[in-house]
């Protein structure tokens, strides 16, 4: 690093010198060899070359006798001073570096400028003084947790290269995961660079995020100024104070789970911290991370590259890495965002593979997920939005994939055990990681990309002596691929076929990536059943419980004793668009589930995810129900099914033995409720709502339970208390509403009030007049990513128009405040 100061001082010697060192830039980090890339190339070896960690990751420089305190201070040292308000930065930024570059050097940064970079006067001299700010090195687990752990080591022998790396990677292979993450922002703002963190400006909302998903705190959450509240923050986060800790910890926690953060802009001119003034920028070697070439391999587990700053961002990965989506390298998430910002670049990229005959594909695609923006400046979101967002697109599948490592190398470990060797991690870090990991326990997630997978051979030897039973029900009354993945329930497996030829012709897609499901397996009250869809009909097997009455209990359970087929024909004359939808998404049911169980999943459903829900119901039924049988899996234990703890057995649930199972702030709404629905007559409480006539004296009846608002009313209303008129309204249903319905609905209020709340369940009611909560949810249906290819083309065409205009409104509203 002194080296590299040293060259952006002296003007003179720093062309010189910036030409020699391209001579030892890695012979991995491939580029096209134009003037500017070479530039680009020497700056970053001069700068990785002096990283006193890159020689211990096996890098091709060799270790400087001066090495730089740079990365180890931007990340946090143990000796950093700590304050839990987050003082705002006061001290001049590290990496803001003044330089004279010649025109010629200007251009080479500005290989590929902004719309926004403009020249003007002062840029046309023969050479100017320019401001420049450098972004971080990339931090993961080995340069930040390794680092540390080697710190005693460092200190003595001012290198690592006297370590014994093949035991040290031997460890490393034991105790973290591959980096399965990589979160990019754009650049560091001003705050970042003066405190030397990433996103460290005290109201960027990561670390708030960060912390909701790993169970700490970032800080009070106070303005140190005025001693208020950030609002935006304090009254949604998960954790109180007892939960805050440093800076370091909170990166420490983040990298030990797989995450890696970086910048998509390695250097450039900005005048302030807003993205959409970056001019002059050049790029990091993101692809080469990705690649593997960097880092010793490091970044050749990428699954998925998470875009920070929002639509901005993404303008700026696209601008320098649209290369990369030709080469079929990385692919845009399915959600509706990441397919919005990169539509242009995923159509290049066809039309290059078209028009060359069909590139070869890369073996491993990397998805780009675009989220919304972390920083103070985007205030479209709120924060729960962000919150949902980011746990759907970013920290659920992550924790997912490290939960998957975690099972490997436990088998791994028991099947062909291993003496440790070399240095065991330190107590403060083991304690650390092991406080913000959730308990043991299977998550249900209905995704089949998860590594445990259910074979429908293994199922077919459970239980042989029980045959298939006919519920003789046609396909347009009940398709369980359309009405077991909406989001009503939480407890059905997945079945892989691996066996049975089943015809795929009525195949239909779900919500949550099992379009091409034919089986589930899971709990059902006293049972364990597998139901199985044909072309024809549905069939269900008793692997575990009674026979006798079965079929009874599944048409309750899917209420088939209410025709579905004339209410299908009922809503279509009253709704065109409707009538479309019906007719590609047949047999989508309201089901009748247990109240008590409804009512506590969707209490846990409140600012969450499927994944992370069915996790928690998991660890739930494990702890406080009765075990039922073991289901076989593939690459795990086999799979232990639990039924749902009756009212009774949770009189032993304490809220710290919930908030233990990774509930976080639900715990205490599950006691509260507890202790109020024994008040109330229990279990005959919730099933005497299912006889009542009035919607809102239900509705009225179960907000008073703690955590749960209107909408949780209506969820439980509507999927367990026989009140088909129930509305669930949010945010998707009130723009369904406002698209379709009546524009106006929403008015001049930013969020939806008790008001609009019922107006929005009254366009659906007015509208359908029979079980209009079951047409509501057929709706809704329509609207998930993962049925976009089953819809009629003008219907995903109306979608998509009436999104870009409200984005539009978004954006010049946002101009006008």
């Amino acid at each position: 690093m002194v080296v590299f100061h040293l060259l952006t001082i002296v003007v003179s010697v720093s062309s010189i010198s910036l030409s020699s060192s391209f001579t030892h830039c890695p012979t991995k980090m491939s580029s096209p060899a134009t003037s500017s890339s070479l530039s680009k190339m020497a700056r970053r070896s001069t700068r990785l070359k002096s990283s006193p960690y890159f020689s211990g990751l096996g890098g091709n420089f060799k270790h400087q006798t001066s090495t730089s305190p740079f990365f180890a201070s931007s990340i946090g040292s143990p000796s950093t001073s700590y304050d839990k308000k987050e003082k705002e930065p006061s001290s001049m930024p590290r990496n803001m570096i003044k330089r004279k570059f010649s025109d010629t050097q200007v251009e080479k940064f500005a290989s590929s400028p902004t719309k926004k970079s403009k020249a003007s006067p002062s840029k046309a001299k023969s050479s100017t003084i320019i401001e420049r700010t450098q972004s971080f090195e990339p931090a993961w687990w080995g340069n930040i947790l390794l680092n540390r752990t080697h710190s005693h080591i460092v200190e003595t022998t001012n290198s690592y290269s006297e370590l014994n790396m093949q035991e040290s990677n031997e460890w490393n292979s034991l105790n973290y995961p591959p980096v399965h993450t990589l979160i990019l922002g754009t650049h560091p703002s001003v705050a970042s660079l003066s405190k030397n963190q990433f996103y460290g400006h005290p109201q960027n909302a990561f670390w708030y995020l960060v912390g909701d998903a790993l169970q700490f705190r970032r800080c009070e959450a106070v303005s140190p100024s005025t001693n208020k509240p950030y609002v935006y923050f304090y009254d949604h986060l998960r954790y109180g104070m007892d939960k805050i800790i440093p800076y370091d910890r909170q990166l420490e926690a983040l990298v030990s789970k797989g995450f890696a953060l970086w910048d998509i802009v390695q250097e450039c001119e900005r005048k302030g911290s807003l993205d959409v003034d970056i001019n002059l920028e050049v790029a990091n070697p993101i692809k080469e991370l990705c690649d593997g070439t960097m880092f010793h391999g490091v970044g050749k587990g990428v699954k998925r590259i998470v875009i920070a700053n929002g639509t901005t961002g993404a303008s700026f990965f696209v601008k320098h890495f649209k290369h990369w989506f030709k080469e079929g390298g990385i692919v845009a998430a399915q959600d509706e965002l990441s397919q919005r910002v990169f539509k242009n670049a995923m159509n290049s990229a066809r039309n290059s593979s078209i028009k060359h005959g069909g590139n070869k594909r890369s073996e491993r695609m990397i998805q780009v997920v675009c989220l919304p923006g972390v920083s103070p400046a985007a205030a479209k979101f709120t924060y729960l939005e962000k919150r949902d967002a980011w746990e759907r697109g970013c920290f659920g599948p992550g924790l997912m994939d490290y939960e998957d490592w975690k099972k490997h190398v436990h088998l791994q470990s028991t099947t062909t055990p291993k003496k440790k060797r070399g240095i065991q991690n330190d107590d403060i870090s083991s304690k650390s990681v092991s406080r913000l990991t959730s308990p043991k326990s299977l998550s249900s997630s209905p995704s089949k990309t998860s590594s445990i997978r259910i074979l429908s051979s293994d199922v077919a030897a459970l239980t042989p002596e029980n045959d298939w039973v006919d519920l003789k029900v046609p396909p347009e009354e009940l398709r369980p691929s359309a009405t077991l993945t909406n989001g009503q329930c939480f407890n059905w497996f997945v079945v892989d076929n691996d066996v049975i030829n089943i015809d795929d012709s009525s195949s239909r897609k779900s919500a949550w990536g099992t379009h091409d499901a034919k089986e589930w397996v899971g709990p059902l009250r006293n049972r364990v059943l597998s139901i199985r869809e044909t072309p024809t009909t549905t069939l269900y097997r008793v692997l575990h419980g009674p026979t006798a009455g079965t079929t009874d209990d599944l048409r309750k359970y899917f209420c088939l004793e209410t025709p579905l087929a004339p209410l299908y024909k009922e809503w279509s004359s009253a709704d065109a668009r409707l009538a479309k939808i019906a007719a590609v998404i047949p047999g989508c049911r309201i089901l009748r589930q247990d109240p008590l169980e409804c009512m506590f999943s969707f209490i846990c459903s409140s600012n969450n995810n499927i994944p992370r829900i069915t996790k928690m119901l998991s660890s739930f039924r494990q702890k406080y129900g009765n075990f039922m049988m073991a289901i076989p899996a593939q690459n795990y234990d086999d799979i232990s099914l639990y039924s749902f703890p009756t009212l009774e057995s949770l009189t032993l649930a304490t809220e710290a033995d919930l908030r233990s199972m990774g509930l976080g702030y639900r715990a205490k709404y599950m006691t509260e409720t507890r202790d109020l629905l024994l008040k109330c007559g229990g279990e005959d409480f919730l099933l005497g709502l299912r006889t009542e006539k009035n919607g809102q004296v239900v509705q009225d009846s179960l907000i008073q339970f703690s955590g749960i608002g209107r909408k949780v009313a209506d969820c439980i209303a509507l999927f367990s208390l026989d009140q088909e008129d129930a509305i669930p309204v949010d945010v998707h249903v009130q723009q369904i509403a406002s698209r379709d319905y009546d524009p106006k609905v929403l008015g001049n209020a930013k969020s939806i009030t008790p008001t609009i709340y019922r107006q929005v369940g009254d366009l659906f009611r007015t509208r359908f007049h029979s079980y209009a909560g079951w047409a509501h949810t057929l709706l809704f249906v329509a609207e998930l990513p993962s049925f976009r290819g089953v819809l009629p083309v003008d219907i995903v065409q109306e979608m998509d128009q009436w999104r870009e205009q409200e984005q539009r409104k978004k954006q010049d509203m946002n101009k006008r405040t």
